[in-house]
């Protein structure tokens, strides 16, 4: 993400303009982010031992995914997100807003980081890896998941970075993360309004469907490491 797009993502124009067209109210995000805690325990079937522990969602948007996580126990999750404008005031938990490129990186380390559909906006992949890295403490787990490159998701101008699944496992690994287990999910569309969030286990090519691509990677320390 270089500085334009940064910049754009901060704006009230990209808030009302861009935010306000997609996400209606709190409850209506929430049950859309069921979808991704479902595809995010297929990835990280211990997620709900992370209850107690320190959790961050990176580009938390309006909010959906942490109040999901509110209501499933989750004790200590922390919002963060580049535009203040848009996390529902609804919402008890602390926010932070967040550039994963910038420098000094001084925040908190936290156990379990979420990311979703964020890393395609960012142009500096490697910066974001160590960003990630800095952020997670030892023994730490980074969720997120992309979109997967078809025609639909490639024609978007949003997404300034699409990659193959190859290319986050490469860039991690050099990170020094190990892969826990990756899964590409397609979204049934609609019925999830209504508090079914059935997904299938494939790429689906159509363009009511949102296939994404879930990652799940432990950041290994140093002394593991050698």
């Amino acid at each position: 993400m270089n500085t334009t797009t940064t910049d754009k993502y901060r704006s009230e124009e990209y808030y009302r303009e861009s935010y306000l067209l997609n996400v209606m109210n709190l409850p209506t995000s929430t049950r859309w982010m069921k979808n991704y805690f479902n595809a995010a325990r297929c990835v990280l079937p211990s997620v709900d031992a992370y209850r107690q522990r320190r959790v961050l969602e990176v580009g938390c948007s309006y909010g959906g995914f942490v109040n999901l996580l509110n209501q499933r126990g989750f004790c200590d999750v922390t919002a963060a997100d580049l535009n203040a404008l848009l996390f529902s005031k609804e919402l008890p938990n602390r926010f932070l807003i967040l550039d994963l490129l910038a420098r000094p990186l001084s925040v908190d380390r936290y156990d379990l980081i979420f990311a979703f559909d964020v890393l395609e906006h960012i142009d500096d992949s490697p910066t974001m890896a160590q960003s990630i890295g800095q952020l997670l403490s030892a023994g730490g787990v980074f969720v997120f998941c992309v979109p997967y490159p078809h025609r639909k998701h490639l024609l978007d101008n949003n997404h300034t970075n699409m990659q193959y699944p190859c290319f986050y496992t490469n860039l991690f690994r050099q990170q020094g993360f190990r892969l826990l287990d990756m899964q590409t999910v397609s979204f049934v569309p609609y019925v999830w309004r209504w508090g079914m969030p059935v997904s299938l286990h494939r790429v689906v090519e159509s363009k009511p469907f949102i296939t994404e691509v879930f990652f799940a990677f432990q950041k290994v320390d140093d002394a593991a490491r050698n």
